[in-house]
């Protein structure tokens, strides 16, 4: 049975179950690029894109394992601050995602021929700033910027209302909720969505008026689709359609409970594959080895008590590590048959070992016979044979050294 497309199909089925079912998507679509106008200079140009490198990889592990990280890399006027956060609502495999293309468009705003020194670049899913000064203290509404997207909702002057009633209330919301609110607001069979979240250095009264603030340069974009407020401290979003995963309404929450169990029920169904699997392509591995093993017994029978009894029968990995493990530094010559490398063995004695290149089990027998007869054979003009290893995964001549000497036509024969 050939063992290929076996293991090709456990490995796929085990990644399959591995992969985490995804309930959300990474929203790593960019909102907003915002990019400062300081720039370093040339001759210090180089040490700053290397701190602000080195602090995008410190981020990563803390977007991995907290959803947000803040970092300070380099020192006096070089250092770099950095901060970065997911919207609380993407699942941690999202955050992962979205994060890391967030990373790849930073870029933008650092042109290495500039080296510009500050910027910050909304996506939908996750947020991140880096600058040469210590932002965190600083007003929570700098950098204000807002975006309206889409034509005007049809629904008009109703739309227009229940987006600025569905913002405020989550102003008003997100910071009592640890700086995070999603949430709807239906009249009149129109319904808005909505998101709000400060950052996690922002406190709460930092909090609540960075939003307000939000909401008062969001209110010009209805009655348009979407409109987003995007300041230092925080993110403020209400769409026509539901963009987010989770919900404070009832009926939406009753949703998630039905989608994490159905997660539960799907991990525990992938655990239990994946546990199956591996214990099948541990047996048919295990099976496979034993085949071998009892084919080469057949194959080899009595050849093999004839190689262990011998005088010139020598342990393979003896014979691997007096070569350095057949390393090119030790290689003296090479011919149709095979290799020839020096070596030393555990007692000193310095020797020149061949690896033939041929196939054990079609030729030991007759190797074996033809070892012996050389072994007895003493002549001015011929090598020494000194042993022979055919156990190994590959088989090995012994000969003596004869140093200042071309080897080629000694070994030519074999």
């Amino acid at each position: 049975m050939d063992s290929a497309p076996f293991v090709v199909v456990l490995l796929l089925l085990f990644l399959c179950c591995l992969s985490t079912p995804s309930l959300s998507d990474p929203r790593a679509t960019r909102a907003a690029l915002l990019c400062t106008n300081r720039t370093e200079p040339a001759p210090s140009r180089q040490l700053f894109v290397s701190n602000f490198l080195a602090a995008m990889d410190a981020l990563t592990p803390l977007i991995s394992t907290k959803r947000y990280g803040a970092v300070i890399n380099g020192t006096r006027n070089l250092t770099v601050y950095a901060f970065g956060q997911c919207m609380n609502d993407l699942s941690q495999q999202d955050c992962n995602m979205c994060f890391a293309q967030c990373k790849t468009q930073i870029l933008t705003c650092l042109p290495f021929q500039k080296g510009t020194r500050g910027g910050s670049l909304f996506f939908d899913g996750c947020y991140l700033r880096y600058d040469d000064y210590n932002f965190f203290n600083e007003s929570v509404t700098d950098r204000d910027t807002s975006v309206c997207n889409g034509t005007s909702n049809r629904n008009g002057v109703v739309y227009k209302r229940n987006a600025l009633e569905l913002v405020s209330n989550l102003s008003h919301l997100a910071p009592k909720n640890g700086g995070f609110f999603v949430g709807s607001f239906s009249r009149k069979n129109v319904s808005v969505y909505g998101l709000a979240q400060c950052w996690k250095f922002v406190n709460a009264t930092s909090c609540k008026s960075c939003l307000a603030d939000a909401v008062t340069r969001i209110d010009s974009c209805p009655p348009k689709e979407e409109g987003r407020a995007m300041n230092t401290g925080c993110y403020m979003r209400y769409s026509s359609h539901k963009f987010y995963y989770n919900s404070t309404t009832v009926a939406s929450a009753s949703g998630n409970h039905g989608r994490r169990k159905l997660a539960i029920i799907l991990a525990a169904s992938c655990a239990a594959l994946a546990l199956v699997l591996a214990a099948a392509t541990f047996v048919y591995f295990a099976r496979k080895n034993l085949l071998k093993r009892r084919r080469d017994r057949r194959q080899f029978g009595a050849l093999l008590d004839r190689v262990n009894r011998s005088k010139l029968n020598m342990a393979y990995e003896i014979l691997e590590k007096a070569t350095n493990y057949f390393n090119d530094a030790n290689k003296l010559g090479q011919g149709g048959s095979g290799t020839v490398y020096k070596g030393v063995l555990p007692d000193g004695n310095v020797v020149a070992i061949k690896r033939l290149s041929f196939n054990t089990t079609q030729w030991a027998d007759l190797f074996f016979n033809e070892v012996n007869l050389i072994s007895g054979v003493h002549h001015k003009n011929l090598v020494k044979l000194l042993g022979c290893s055919i156990t190994g995964p590959e088989s090995l001549l012994v000969y003596e050294y004869v140093p200042n000497q071309s080897l080629h036509d000694h070994f030519s024969g074999y």
